[in-house]
């Protein structure tokens, strides 16, 4: 089967990773029907073995594999190992940890991107747009935006497993290894009464499962993505008249985003998955100024966020190894035995930090509707970003 290259990384990376032989190995000792044996594991793999010694043991007992069993498939098995280094072109001999931790790290990339597509959500270039009473100010519309994230330990972890990502390569190569990662909200901004102040609200909610015609386009994959936000603008300063003005603004608000990537093969039994979820509150001000129907703006924001990314695989060894299922196969056995796990698991966290962000752009106004250009720069993440907004204004 022909996988696509972004399966490859994202699939591959996790449970091919187990595959090469490490400089050192570690006695383990493992409970066979005829008593214990130490057995050797190469250091790349002891913590998962370990943490799956109960799976292992009772597979052992089960089938009553004997001590001999376990240590001529294991032979078996550790000569396939130093194979793949020297025959298949790994670059590394601790691939599992490889794996991992480049999973964990592009985690950590996906950590610092997420607050940064929250506030491309609900940005109005005018810093406010007025009262509800009884000038009737409000607004509502779609946003669209994008923000970069990093791949380069998605790409560190294919090369050392000689996966090829040739042509992803060829398409970030003048971007630093860096795509980008996509948002999209409903948003509504209401005038404020009485006081000077507008309201601002963004929505979304989307699971591909629910989309018949679009699950069955991206299979084997799905997502689901959920955003909400608030935010709160008091006005500063307003200057001049209706066509030509300055106007400058004070906000605070919050957003929260959850949502997963799910990659399952039902042909080989193997799949991938990983949960995201995301809170950010900010504090910030903005400066607009309008001419006839242009309006650029200028603003900042201190972002306080917290954010967590987690991914799990399982594995179908056979599938993977090519192995004959023949009772004679060493493969069989040792899969049989679950000598070789098949979850694997692992995510980053960030805990409450402060960012500083800059954003701007440009914003249109044509009577009733509104078309707002922008673009951010988080200061501590390095993380760009941009957004297209198109509204009813009144």
């Amino acid at each position: 089967m022909k996988l696509s290259i972004g399966k490859k990384i994202f699939l591959s990376a996790a449970v091919l990773s187990l595959f090469a032989l490490p400089s050192f190995a570690k006695e383990v000792t493992v409970n066979c029907s005829d008593g214990a044996i130490p057995v050797e594991v190469p250091d790349d793999i002891v913590s998962i073995v370990e943490s799956h010694m109960g799976e292992i043991e009772a597979a052992l007992q089960e089938n009553e594999v004997t001590k001999k069993q376990v240590s001529d498939a294991m032979k078996t098995v550790n000569e396939e190992y130093d194979k793949l280094k020297s025959e298949y072109g790994f670059a590394t001999d601790k691939p599992y940890q490889t794996a991992v931790n480049g999973l964990n790290d592009f985690c950590s990339s996906l950590n610092d991107t997420l607050p940064n597509t929250q506030t491309l959500q609900n940005v109005w270039a005018e810093s406010w747009i007025g009262m509800l009473i009884p000038n009737v100010k409000f607004g509502f519309g779609v946003n669209a935006g994008v923000a970069t994230l990093d791949i380069t330990s998605l790409l560190d972890v294919a090369d050392a497993l000689a996966i090829d990502t040739s042509d992803i390569k060829d398409f970030t190569k003048d971007y630093d290894n860096k795509l980008v990662f996509p948002t999209v909200a409903a948003d509504l901004r209401i005038g404020g009464i009485v006081l000077p102040f507008d309201l601002g609200l963004s929505f979304v909610t989307f699971d591909t499962r629910d989309w018949s015609q679009i699950d069955d386009g991206i299979k084997p994959c799905a997502f689901d993505y959920f955003t909400i936000g608030s935010d709160f603008r008091w006005r500063l300063l307003d200057l001049g008249g209706k066509f030509f003005h300055i106007r400058a603004s004070a906000s605070g608000g919050f957003y929260h985003t959850k949502g997963g990537l799910e990659v399952l093969d039902d042909d080989i039994d193997a799949g991938a998955s990983m949960d995201f979820k995301s809170t950010t509150l900010f504090a910030g001000a903005q400066f607009s100024a309008k001419a006839l129907c242009f309006v650029p703006f200028l603003g900042g924001r201190l972002m306080l966020t917290k954010s967590s990314v987690d991914w799990k695989a399982n594995a179908n060894w056979d599938s993977i190894l090519g192995a004959s299922t023949s009772t004679d196969s060493a493969y069989a056995d040792v899969l049989k035995w679950n000598i070789l796990p098949t979850n694997f698991s692992g995510g980053s966290s960030s805990s409450w930090g402060v960012r500083p962000q800059i954003y701007g752009g440009l914003g249109i106004d044509l009577f009733v509707l509104d078309i707002t250009m922008s673009g951010s720069y988080d200061l501590v993440k390095d993380v760009l970003g941009g957004a297209v907004s198109v509204r009813i204004s009144i």
